[in-house]
């Protein structure tokens, strides 16, 4: 066995500062592994084979160099260009893993000035034990800098927007580290132990276990043994149409996707080597980047909830998910959400309830400490569910951690309601986080919907301070009345506060007048 360390450390890597950092690896059995860092030094004995030091806080630094060595063997690792600042984990499914290539702003990032300060690293997106070995992955596992074209185009998108208002908020070496895989559902980053200790997400096992039952395994095992096939370029230059949205009313003009063909294996599928899988991504990649040393997650994931019909217990999917996370980790890390942004789509890939999942996504804020949302209600693609505005929801998240993480005093929350009240032909809607006061952008269209015993009325609407008014004749009387804002799959959020951020899509039911 050569010297190696975790995957996850290389050269151009960011360390977090201020913490503890911990690095490990692989040596013979019983050597003497030296890891040193900055002025810092430890040696520790590679018991069976596997080593971790743990090396002292450090403060942030631009530039520095990490070493490794064995005694046995001689080697000596050399990692340059090694950064000390702030690391985050971003994870979740497409919208997350969106590379900055197929941003509908990239070219204005692009002409951005070179800052070496500013990393990314994706974690390769392995599905089962042997991925890593078996596949070339020749655009993940290495940390870039923001610097060229093609680094720059292979960020996550939102990483790139957050990375780029922390670094001037903050003034350190920011990394972030990809942990993501397109069109999986929250059950395959959980601890699969956590899963069966949750009476709520017994579905998810069920699916799981019957899918299984399908299967011709001994097929499945052989077909899944092979490498996976490089895509032509055809096939390359389809999938990149399809992340922008090219050509997405001619694939859908049946109402619905063309069939795919029959198969027997593709990472997709439910197995006991699927990506899909309860546990399989959280085993096969977040395991292996665990412990290093992060300040938060920021994390964007649902839609594939959504498709297989698990909305109603997603805030129990994320409690769980986040609880395992936090355990990993052996701390309570910082965790920023995004909600789902507008989609409706078309035919079985289209939205389902939208509506529960962001309202799901609430609740689990709301359940968990340390956890807070990004609302992206005005920055939704009605047909392309890979929506092509990362820039909202990036520094939107950066907002978030500069209040909850880093300290500041800013106004960083989308308004929430908070309650309302009627007086004759008027009912007026309270929200927190209004900041300087409410803003209506536009007519409120398809977004609002209020009905008074079940008939719908179109009120005239306006704002005062941090209240929605809304002013009826059909409200005297005191009928009960329910309001809707922002609750369809697809609509254009028209409330704002001050700081131009949208209002969490709300449903209230009015009652009674007030004395």
């Amino acid at each position: 066995m050569k010297l190696q360390v975790a995957l996850i450390f290389g050269e151009h890597m960011v360390l977090q500062r201020d913490e503890p950092v911990p690095v490990w690896g692989r040596s013979v059995r019983d050597d003497q592994v030296t890891v040193a860092l900055g002025g810092s030094r430890q040696t520790v004995r590679a018991e069976g084979g596997r080593w971790r030091a743990l090396l002292p806080p450090m403060p942030a630094t631009e530039r520095t160099e990490m070493t490794v060595s064995s005694q046995l063997t001689g080697e000596r690792l050399t990692f340059q260009d090694v950064a000390v600042g702030e690391v985050w984990l971003a994870g979740g499914q497409s919208n997350m893993e969106f590379h900055l290539k197929f941003d509908q702003d990239a070219e204005e990032m692009y002409q951005t000035g070179e800052d070496p300060g500013l990393r990314f690293i994706r974690y390769p997106q392995a599905n089962f034990v042997g991925c890593v070995e078996k596949e070339p992955y020749p655009d993940e596992g290495f940390w870039r800098a923001w610097s060229g074209r093609e680094n720059r185009g292979m960020f996550s998108a939102a990483a790139a927007y957050m990375g780029r208002k922390l670094r001037e908020s903050l003034g350190v070496p920011v990394g972030f580290i990809g942990v993501n895989w397109g069109g999986t559902p929250a059950a395959a980053w959980t601890d699969p132990e956590d899963i069966k200790a949750n009476p709520a997400l017994k579905p998810v096992l069920e699916w799981y276990q019957e899918g299984c039952r399908a299967l011709d395994l001994q097929k499945y095992f052989a077909l899944s043994d092979q490498p996976q096939r490089e895509p032509s370029p055809e096939e390359q230059k389809r999938m990149n149409d399809f992340m922008m949205g090219i050509g997405l009313e001619e694939l859908f003009k049946n109402g619905a996707p063309p069939p795919l063909p029959p198969m027997d294996y593709t990472p997709y599928m439910v197995g006991p080597r699927g990506a899909v899988r309860p546990g399989g991504l959280y085993e096969n990649m977040l395991k292996k980047v665990a412990p290093y040393a992060v300040r938060g997650v920021v994390w964007y994931q649902g839609e594939d909830d959504d498709f297989r019909g698990w909305q109603d217990f997603y805030d129990e999917s994320m409690k769980t998910l986040i609880q395992s996370w936090r355990r990993l980790w052996g701390k309570e890390l910082p965790f920023l959400q995004v909600e789902l942004a507008p989609f409706q789509g078309r035919g079985v890939t289209g939205a389902k309830h939208y509506n529960v999942m962001r309202a799901k996504q609430r609740a689990a804020a709301d359940a968990l400490a340390g956890v807070h949302n990004v609302c992206i209600m005005d920055a939704g693609d009605k047909i392309n569910i890979h929506v092509r505005k990362k820039k909202p929801v990036g520094e939107r998240l950066a907002l978030l951690a500069r209040k909850y993480v880093y300290g500041e005093d800013i106004l960083a929350d989308s308004p929430r309601y908070m309650g309302a009240s009627r007086e004759g032909d008027r009912i007026s809607v309270a929200f927190k986080d209004g900041g300087g006061g409410l803003v209506l952008k536009g007519e409120p269209g398809q977004a609002l919907r209020v009905t008074v015993e079940g008939e719908e009325v179109f009120p005239a609407v306006s704002v005062a301070g941090d209240r929605l008014l809304l002013t009826c004749e059909a409200f005297r009387g005191g009928k009960p009345v329910q309001i809707e804002l922002g609750e369809q799959n697809f609509c254009e959020m028209p409330l704002f506060n001050s700081a131009g951020l949208p209002a969490f899509p709300f449903t209230a039911l009015v009652e009674e007048e007030a004395p």
